[in-house]
């Protein structure tokens, strides 16, 4: 079950549970000043509008809010991974990749040692009749919001060469199929999340004669594949869109 809990960590890991839907989080505020002709109040409404409060809507934004509503300011720039020479940056990226795994190891352990604490078939009950249906609904929902709102996933896709050139990802057949870089690794890895999830539900429960081993580890391998994409968004202060909170939130690498 060792394959099970990595994909449960770094299944968590991912910032867009496995990804973060436009849908469900709070959009930011944009600020518009509309002319609009006077209304003349009648006397009846003069009584009502008297010692109401209001809130200045159109009022300039803050320099501080930079149009984000309630999102702090981005990192200077200059502070980010990116920023720095290719050894610099491939390091950083290596450097990451082995904190993730090590946190990965500890949560290992520690789940291990939980087992080890409660009564005999407790742990695994709660694994086995809890752990499929969550998990493999978190990837299922990840795989439909990278068609459902696919433009933020493709914004955080890396480009070839990023990290001093350490990432370069082949593409084979997206000439073929019509498909620019980013749409081809937004779109193979939104079907391998919905099935994998999917596949983790169905053998979880014993509805299709798989062992539940097969597909965690299949989307344990998936999780390393797309986790490049959230060490991006740290390393590149990138963006998934439109009313998504960017990440990291004033987290620059030094």
């Amino acid at each position: 079950m060792t394959s099970l809990f990595i994909c449960l960590y770094l299944g968590l890991f991912l910032s867009d549970a496995a990804a973060f839907s436009q849908s469900s989080l709070p959009r930011a505020r944009h600020i518009h000043i509309k002319s609009r002709p006077l209304i003349p109040l009648s006397p009846p409404d003069v009584p009502r509008l008297v010692g109401r409060k209001f809130t200045p809507l159109e009022a300039n934004p803050s320099p501080e809010t930079d149009n984000r509503g309630d999102f702090p300011p981005r990192p200077d720039p200059s502070i980010l991974l990116s920023a720095k020479d290719d050894t610099t940056q491939q390091l950083g990226f290596i450097g990451i990749s082995a904190f993730i795994l090590g946190g990965t190891a500890i949560v290992i352990e520690l789940l291990t040692g939980l087992e080890n604490l409660l009564p005999d078939g407790w742990f695994a009950l709660w694994r086995d009749f809890t752990w499929p249906l969550g998990l493999g609904l978190v990837f299922v929902s990840a795989g439909v919001a990278h068609f459902g709102v696919k433009q933020a996933f493709i914004n955080i896709v890396p480009p070839r060469g990023t990290w001093g050139g350490l990432f370069n990802v082949p593409t084979p057949g997206a000439e073929a199929l019509g498909l620019t870089y980013e749409e081809y690794h937004c779109y193979w890895t939104g079907i391998a999340e919905f099935a994998g999830g999917l596949l983790l539900i169905l053998s979880g429960y014993g509805l299709v004669d798989i062992p539940v081993e097969i597909p965690a580890a299949l989307l344990g391998l998936l999780v390393v594949a797309v986790t490049p994409a959230n060490i991006y968004m740290f390393t590149h202060d990138v963006e998934m869109g439109e009313g998504v909170p960017p990440i990291p939130v004033s987290l620059p690498v030094l």
